[in-house]
């Protein structure tokens, strides 16, 4: 798309210059800085006065290690989010306050991050270079990959804001930064074409890792690079690059990585398409082509109601996204429902031990008066289909959470960060969550090895779906629904696949039609329908439900579910075919128990004797609708 729209481009002539690429007041504009919206300044102030005095403890050479000796790698990855993040904080708060309170924390955490041995964490080291065994971090292990990315970003653009101020204490603060950008990120970029996210490898899928990584060192380039032969080799480059991340997009727009992932990919395609047009005073502007667009209209179709969303595959129900994304996704391409989710959801404090973007972070700030004066409102789209993923989103009611929201999905079990969940689905009752996708625990080694599906909550078993014979979906491309039909009208939206495929051979599935309906008319509900037909017959099926709300047995055939406080949900089944088994589920750690809180519960019911066909159908319905 890049390539081949601008080949004829001129890019010395159209990229502005270092000097000329401005998109942020300068910390001594006290103009813009002291008008932004006061309780704004005051939250960055008192989050940074809890780090005045911040000892910027050392990264521990055991817990880099502890990758090879136990697989952990979050005692270390945190401990270096935490510097970013804090060195983040400080910055944005004394650019913010402008009284120098700060100024010297922030040359601290400068040199600290500067002097670092590396900034590739040992996952990311081991990935580029699977041979290796070498546990220690040396001066020479610079990559490009997301942690030196970030870092980045975080130091450019403390350097392009600050730098007046930096400089003044010694102009050696911005000139280190720029070395160590150059030699760690640039360097190593336009040195080489093998990383596998740059996609120039025959066979190999890109992900969120190519935006991210590409649109980091677009900053870099065209902040630091005074060569301007050099500049415009390395932004097409980057468009290259870029190309064949957008080849990987489904024309339905959907990211497979599921909306936690959607900042960096999606998101992070806009944020290096925005950079692209900015620093060619739009001579490179592709936010009117049709795909481009639904890659960020996805977003607000996966939205459920407040922080949540449809969170299929690894991630968070409640993903840290930030509304300033979606808004200038939407104004750069006149999508109104964009825009409005966007300005609807306030920005919150940046997470300690997650990433702190600095572009992200600036881009919020000076926005965030023009989305606030929007006074804008979700769009809560009734109905969403898109069709080359086979993913579904309806909802009772245009325009509002409240009553009955359903996600279904089909696709195959080939997706980035899949879990084997391919006809699974997710219900929220009045914006809140009834039966849920779990998302995945904090990372380690053994989420991207070969024993990744050991782990319990990528299972087909711990998603919204069969067990037969107790066997489990498996992984791989094979592995997919097929025969997907969908419909929608004003009063019913149904998706109709067969997920036979999705099982293993020892499963002896011919058929299994799953349909998801939700019925608007009348007493609004929906019915999860299963259709099966067997090699032979069994009493060993089992249909699994997760959900965050205690299983309370009211009646024969019903559980009642309190997804509010004085707010009740009811499950129906066939009573007379199916028994039914609750289980306590007590592994949750701290990311599960982040999104979904102390408590999960499996319902599974099972057959109470052999069948070689049936039928079995689930309703869920609002207690308040039936009566």
């Amino acid at each position: 798309m890049l390539s081949d729209r601008y080949k004829n481009l001129d890019l010395n002539a159209a990229l502005l210059s270092p000097e000329q690429i401005d998109p942020f007041p300068k910390a001594d504009d006290r103009a813009s800085w002291e008008g932004l919206l006061p309780e704004t300044r005051e939250r960055w102030i008192a989050l940074a006065e809890q780090y005045h005095d911040y000892a910027w403890p050392a990264l521990k050479v055991e817990d880099y290690r502890a990758y090879w000796t136990s697989g952990e790698m979050n005692k270390q990855m945190r401990a270096v989010f935490e510097r970013r993040s804090v060195l983040g904080i400080l910055a944005m708060a004394e650019c913010i306050e402008g009284q120098g309170r700060f100024l010297n924390q922030v040359i601290n955490g400068i040199y600290v991050h500067c002097e670092e041995t590396t900034w590739v964490p040992p996952l990311h080291r081991i990935h580029a270079d699977k041979s290796s065994k070498e546990c220690m971090p040396d001066k020479t292990d610079h990559m490009a990959e997301l942690v030196t990315c970030a870092t980045s970003d975080l130091l450019l653009w403390i350097r392009n804001v600050m730098g007046i101020w930096l400089d003044a204490v010694s102009t050696r603060i911005c000139r280190r930064i720029a070395d160590e950008v150059k030699a760690r990120l640039l360097v190593p970029y336009m040195a080489r074409d093998d990383y596998w996210w740059m996609g120039f490898q025959p066979g190999v899928r890109v992900n969120n890792w190519n935006p991210w990584c590409n649109s980091s060192a677009l900053m870099g380039f065209l902040l630091l690079e005074e060569d301007s032969d050099k500049r415009s080799e390395a932004v097409r480059k980057i468009m290259r690059s870029l190309d064949a991340f957008i080849g990987t997009y489904p024309a339905d727009g959907c990211c497979d990585e599921g909306p936690g992932y959607w900042a960096p990919s999606g998101g992070g395609l806009f944020v290096a398409l925005e950079l692209l047009s900015d620093s060619t005073g739009g001579a490179i502007n592709v936010f009117d082509e049709p795909l481009i667009k639904d890659i960020g209209n996805y977003i607000y179709k996966a939205h459920i109601h407040d922080r949540y969303f449809v969170n299929f595959a690894d991630g968070d129900v409640m993903p840290m996204i930030g509304g300033d994304v979606m808004y200038r996704y939407g104004k750069r391409t006149g999508e109104e429902r964009l825009m409005n989710l966007g300005a609807s959801l306030k920005e919150g404090d940046p997470v300690i031990h997650i990433w702190f973007e600095m572009y992200a972070q600036l881009q919020a700030l000076f926005l965030e008066r023009e989305r606030e004066e929007r006074h804008a409102k979700a769009p809560y789209v009734r109905d969403a289909w898109l069709p080359v993923s086979q993913v579904m989103m309806a909802r009772t009611e245009e325009g509002s959470e409240q009553g009955l929201f359903l996600a279904a999905k089909g696709g195959h079990n080939l997706e980035s960060h899949n879990h084997n969940d391919v006809g699974s689905f997710t219900v929220f009752v009045d914006g809140c969550p009834l039966f849920v996708d779990l998302g995945t625990e904090e990372y380690k080694a053994q989420t991207f090895g070969p024993n990744r599906f050991e782990l319990w909550y990528l299972q087909s078993q711990y998603h919204n779906l069969p067990t037969v014979r107790g066997v489990l979906q498996h992984e791989g491309g094979k592995y997919r629904a097929k025969d997907a039909v969908y419909a929608t009208g004003a009063t019913e939206s149904v998706l109709s696949i067969d997920i036979a495929d999705a099982y293993p051979a020892e499963a002896g599935i011919d058929v299994w039609q799953r349909s998801f309906k939700l019925e608007r008319a009348g007493a609004p509900h929906i019915e999860i329908t299963d259709r099966y037909e067997l090699r032979e017959g069994t009493a060993d099926i089992a249909y699994s439900l997760m959900t965050p709300c205690e299983p309370i047995a009211s009646a024969e055939g019903e559980f009642r579910f309190e997804y509010a406080p004085g707010r009740w949900a009811v499950l129906a089944f066939d009573h007379a075919r199916l028994k039914p088994a609750i289980e306590s589920i007590d592994t949750m750690e701290s990311r599960l128990q982040r999104n979904w809180g102390e408590h999960m519960y499996r319902l599974t019911l099972h057959e109470l004797e052999a069948v070689a066909s049936g039928t079995r159908k689930l309703q869920i319905y609002r207690q308040e609708d039936m009566k």
